[in-house]
């Protein structure tokens, strides 16, 4: 046959295919990543090739409307290219839109390998986009669509190449299919068991970002007054927080401190001085912070979504970090920083230290700044008399430097407003935002109150600073976590104390800051079984590396060490009576799980055959055996009175006649009722006498 008659007899492509694409395309959907033209192209490609696999248009044959639609593909991607999307997501627009094209092509071909590869690159992009949820169901659903197209194709390609176009059909049997499931599945589980055993390796050549919208802004070493109070509406999930060791926070009184800021102008706030210090330590095995992980009194695992600027977060003082992080940087007050990952979802765990106080003792202390701070925490711009007298007046009549601190909280907290949309400034009586907000009605957000606290606390001639974060959360009973979002997003205040350090205070007025904390619906529920599924997988799946690997290898030693004993008392006694309890090892721990595993392979193997169609009778296989001896073999694909008219055509007269009634008596008894007055002993014996006698023998054929 032709390579031309071969390509035109190749025939429509399996339904397989159409699910193969489908599901390809969706897992680079549930990235987020695709324009919505992109992904509207792909479903009508989908769709109209499947409704005209038949009859397909003419233009789906025409060689010059195919090239047009790959030039319009080229084009298009290097538009996005050159518009600042990053390689992976260009290449996941070229690689969809390259498939749509594909399915759409209807010359002949002669195998759908090309419309597999494209698929499996939309798999391998996707992964490397994502970390749904929804990614590893399509990614088993994959497996399985793939197989069996290749399957399929192959079986048409050896059937047309055999000259038997129609043997395909033939061959796909239920127990094909059993058994093309059961090899999928076991691909599968194999992968799991290598996944878990195979060197991890991050790399981000292809890797971009993961995480849920854009990356939360309010996290820079410089931010204007007002920019936290812009996402506190937002309910994105920016931090799942897992305490490991100490107590975990109560979420009415939880901080999670980001940045800390010590030059205010009247309406930015900067970190003095701008420069951010990298640290040569690999953070995959982690890094001391300050004094030394031995004074941290809690130790938290957090997973964080993309953040501007990189921003670490803790509860408390950092004093260890570690995780699969490129790189550490931080800044003179204190934050942390990952540079490389401020557009992924990453995960660290992080050592803090609370640094609690008593007010007892902060009253015997005083208020004075850090060595070398050279004034920097006491520094103001130009502001009204007004606010000096403010100060004044609040701080009137306390003794002490925690004292003035505490009334001047206080004062905000009662006196103030909260509200997201503070009132307009007033920029036309010249004051500064924050003049406006401590001389007028002490309305305004977080970032005001704090600001606001700084100034006071300065003019009183206390070392203060304001710090960004997250603060409160909601706890998620499911995964045992606290969940914070965009909208916990929060500023707050720490004064320096000369024996105390940093210590925390926050002078916003808490009612409307904590009103998440309410009763859940229904849906508040099923949100908590998605997060917490949801972090599981990212922890245990997409996240996971060679500390996951060696921490499971330690706790499965561990499990071992502590069950050994048991499993040598249980030998005692028995046929391994003789051996040392010591020589019972994980090596044959595992070569007994692999014998069992062996075991339970041949006993489910030796369960399907018994399940397969009865044995033929026996006159029947006897009759079989004879006639095979003669070079008539009765294939799989031929039915029982098929074959009878075969052996009529090939062999004599009288043995043929014994053979078409051999074969009525195996119908009968198969499918009806056998026949009493049939003597099938006797029909054997005249089929095989008439095949000795060598009349008109059959020519020699395969079966």
């Amino acid at each position: 046959m032709s390579r031309g008659r071969f390509r035109a007899s190749s025939g429509e492509r399996p339904a397989a295919a159409w699910v193969l694409v489908t599901v390809a395309s969706a897992m680079l959907w549930v990235t987020e990543q695709l324009q919505a033209w992109v992904i509207l192209v792909q479903i009508a490609s989908i769709l109209v090739s499947f409704a005209r696999r038949t009859k397909p248009y003419r233009w789906q044959a025409s060689p010059i409307a195919l090239n047009i639609g790959m030039f319009g593909i080229a084009g298009s991607t290097i538009l996005l290219a050159l518009g600042g999307h990053p390689a992976t997501v260009s290449l996941a627009h070229f690689a969809s839109l390259c498939q749509g094209l594909q399915l759409l092509d209807s010359r002949p071909r002669k195998s759908e390998f090309l419309l597999v590869t494209l698929s499996l690159f939309q798999v391998i992009l996707a992964a490397n986009l994502t970390d749904s949820l929804l990614f590893p169901p399509l990614l088993i659903v994959f497996v399985f669509s793939a197989v069996w197209t290749l399957l399929v194709h192959t079986l048409r390609i050896e059937a047309i190449e055999a000259g038997d176009a129609g043997a395909a059909s033939i061959a796909i049997t239920p127990g094909l299919r059993r058994m093309t499931v059961f090899s999928s599945a076991a691909a599968i589980l194999l992968a799991l068991v290598l996944f878990a055993l195979l060197p991890r390796m991050h790399t981000s050549m292809l890797r971009t970002s993961v995480g849920r919208g854009d990356a939360v802004a309010g996290f820079s070493n410089r931010v204007e007054l007002g920019t936290l109070g812009r996402i506190r509406s937002d309910r994105t999930v920016v931090l799942r927080v897992q305490t490991l060791e100490g107590k975990p926070p109560d979420v009415r009184d939880a901080y999670w401190r980001g940045l800390a800021f010590d030059s205010f102008d009247g309406k930015h706030w900067a970190i003095t001085p701008n420069l951010r210090i990298p640290r040569p330590e690999s953070v995959k095995f982690g890094i001391s912070i300050g004094p030394g992980p031995q004074e941290a009194d809690r130790v938290q695992r957090i997973v964080r979504e993309p953040v501007a600027g990189g921003v670490l977060f803790g509860a408390g003082l950092p004093r260890y970090v570690e995780g699969a992080l490129l790189q550490l940087e931080s800044d003179p007050n204190g934050g942390l920083y990952a540079p490389l990952e401020n557009n992924q979802r990453i995960r660290y765990t992080i050592e803090t230290q609370s640094n609690p106080h008593h007010a007892r003792d902060l009253t015997r202390d005083r208020a004075l700044p850090p060595v070398d701070s050279r004034g920097r925490y006491l520094a103001l711009p130009a502001l009204a008399p007004a606010v000096q007298v403010l100060a004044d007046s609040i701080t009137a009549g306390q003794t002490s430097d925690a004292g003035r601190a505490a009334a001047i909280e206080a004062h905000l907290r009662n006196h103030g407003r909260y509200t997201d949309t503070p009132p307009p400034m007033g920029a036309d009586a010249g004051r500064s935002p924050i003049e406006d907000f401590l001389l007028g009605e002490l309305a305004g957000h977080c970032e005001y109150f704090a600001s606001g606290m700084v100034v006071l606390a300065r003019q009183s001639g206390l070392s203060s600073r304001l710090v960004n974060g997250f603060a409160g959360g909601r706890r998620n009973p499911l995964g045992d976590f606290v969940e914070l979002s965009r909208s916990d997003a929060h500023a707050w205040v720490e004064v320096h104390y000369a024996n105390a350090g940093w210590v925390r205070y926050d002078p916003t007025p808490p009612d409307l800051r904590l009103q998440r904390l309410g009763g859940l619906s229904f849906l508040g529920h099923l949100a908590d079984l998605s997060s917490s599924l949801e972090l599981w997988w990212f922890q245990r799946v997409v996240d996971f590396d060679g500390a996951d690997q060696i921490a499971g290898l330690k706790s499965a030693l561990s499990a071992w060490q502590k069950l050994r004993p048991s499993l040598a008392d249980g030998l005692r006694g028995g046929p391994f009576a003789t051996r040392r309890a010591e020589t019972w090892t994980p090596l044959n721990t595992s070569l007994g799980c692999l014998g069992a595993l062996g075991l339970g392979s041949l006993l489910f193997v030796r369960s399907r055959r018994r399940r397969r169609s009865p044995p033929l009778p026996a006159g029947y296989a006897r009759a079989l055996r004879l006639l095979a001896r003669q070079g008539l073999a009765r294939s799989k694909s031929e039915t029982a009175r098929g074959f009878a008219r075969n052996v009529e055509a090939s062999t004599s007269r009288e043995a043929a006649h014994a053979f078409h009634g051999i074969t009525d008596a195996y119908l009968e008894e198969r499918f009806g009722t056998p026949s009493p007055h049939t003597d099938v002993s006797l029909l054997l014996s005249t089929l095989k006498t008439a095949l000795r006698k060598g009349h008109n023998r059959p020519a020699r054929r395969s079966a």
